[in-house]
């Protein structure tokens, strides 16, 4: 199949091999509260995970996908706003006892592209994990490069691989070497073995990997892996629920990093770091749509974010998003 096949197509969801299946999935004929299998699920940052939208599709295994579009030189503009007034109000939280960590995430203006286009430049150094091109009834429509695995259940189990610091490529021993990094991934692996034992059997949500390293072509990231048996009855939508939205891109405690969330960011995050997921049966695999970009009448937007400790040098951070931005492909962005 050919990737600029799926630009006249009004709804469909392309889903990169971390879904299921080992290569691409195509859903088509979405229909939103469609009982069939299997089942595309959707969650924006700010809606409920009780709430996400489910829709019923028909799906296919692409084999190969062919990317027949040329990457872009995409013109991409960070939109740092007062980035280092927002850190020094964390900060100041943190200090006062509010808050421990919080995910602090501004915007790039990308363009112009088709979605083709976009996807294509995401996947111009290896399609990611969870690559995924997403355009559904109604909207919105969205390109996601995440290399992240929100959650997973299969047999009665559950598995998430919460990501919490990040390096340039190649910065290895920097990323191993930093308490701070190490301090931000404990905080967050806590919290989502705290969000999943409501959950679980007693006594069963676990740690496998306090921490390991997931190397992409533009970073190094920082990955734990837990895990737990879930309770009778328990659905993956009620998995959903209860993780969501995700640790890794809120802070800790979840509510209180929330509060400030809506107090500094100019706006909803909207696709941007929800959740979405394929499911068959009671088995179903949710990214966490980090390194995502979506469409609006204004251009494609695509967010970056670090976690924001009281050990948190603004300078830093704004180094970190930029690394980050490399998800797209291209090279270092302009700032406004």
């Amino acid at each position: 199949m050919k990737l600029s096949s799926l630009e006249h197509l009004s709804a469909f969801a392309l889903l990169g091999p971390g879904f299921g299946g080992g290569g691409f999935t195509l859903l088509r004929d979405l229909e939103e509260g469609g009982r069939g299998e299997p089942r595309l699920v959707f969650a924006e940052f700010e809606r409920r995970g009780k709430d996400a939208r489910v829709f019923g599709a028909r799906a296919g295994a692409v084999e190969p996908l062919e990317l027949d579009v040329d990457p872009p030189r995409l013109s991409v503009r960070l939109e740092e706003g007062d980035y280092y007034a927002a850190v020094a109000r964390i900060r100041e939280a943190i200090a006062a006892g509010d808050v421990y960590q919080v995910c602090h995430t501004v915007r790039a203006r990308v363009g112009p592209a088709t979605g083709a286009g976009l996807f294509a430049a995401m996947a111009s150094r290896g399609a990611a994990r969870f690559a995924a091109w997403v355009r559904l009834p109604g909207g919105p429509e969205f390109v996601s490069a995440s290399p992240e695995l929100f959650l997973a259940t299969e047999g009665g189990t559950v598995r998430s691989e919460p990501m919490k610091g990040t390096a340039r490529a190649g910065a290895d021993g920097i990323l191993r070497a930093s308490a701070k990094d190490r301090a931000e991934l404990a905080m967050i692996t806590d919290l989502v073995r705290n969000d999943l034992t409501p959950v679980c059997r007693p006594r069963s949500v676990r740690v496998p990997h306090p921490r390991r390293f997931l190397h992409l072509p533009y970073a190094m990231q920082a990955v734990s892996d837990v895990a737990g048996d879930l309770l009778d009855g328990v659905t993956p939508l009620d998995v959903l629920d209860g993780l969501h939205p995700g640790g890794s891109v809120t802070g800790a405690p979840k509510r209180a990093a929330l509060r400030m969330i809506a107090e500094l960011e100019a706006g909803p995050r909207g696709p941007y770091c929800g959740a979405l997921g394929l499911c068959r049966g009671d088995g179903c695999t949710f990214s966490l749509l980090i390194r995502t970009a979506t469409r609006t009448e204004a251009g494609w937007v695509y967010g970056v974010g670090s976690g924001i400790v009281y050990d948190s040098e603004a300078e830093k951070e704004l180094a970190e998003l930029h690394v980050k931005l490399g998800g797209l492909g291209c090279g270092t962005p302009s700032s406004a």
